[in-house]
């Protein structure tokens, strides 16, 4: 996915998504926010949104699904597609204890820079 081509970075996170599952979605997607620090702007919306999906398909817990998702959310300036968010908001309101937790999370998140439209 380093590759200055946009084409072969596609290819590389499709891949990436395919070979994901319940035993290595952590490792694979700490590596893809590692590198949505560092994506172009045109290429962070399909990564952001491959993330996501991999969360909502993967999530060892849901705990670690919301923090992925916040994770997200700040790093990708707004690309998350509304589907993914409300998805990840359906999580949390069908799990009472994950109410308070992802409330500080969030809290949290937006303290850090108001300007994130995602987590807004």
């Amino acid at each position: 996915m380093k590759d200055h081509d946009l084409v072969i970075k596609k290819k590389a996170l499709d891949l990436l998504f395919k070979i994901t599952n319940h035993q290595n979605v952590k490792s694979i997607t700490k590596e893809l926010l590692n590198y949505l620090l560092v994506a172009d702007s045109d290429f962070k919306k399909e990564l952001a949104n491959k993330i996501c999906m991999a969360c909502e398909k993967y999530a060892p817990t849901k705990k670690w699904h919301v923090d992925t998702v916040i994770k997200t959310l700040t790093l990708s300036e707004g690309h998350v597609r509304e589907e993914y968010i409300s998805q990840v908001i359906t999580v949390v309101a069908t799990n009472p204890s994950l109410h308070q937790y992802s409330i500080v999370r969030a809290y949290y998140a937006m303290k850090e820079n108001l300007n994130q439209v995602g987590m807004v």
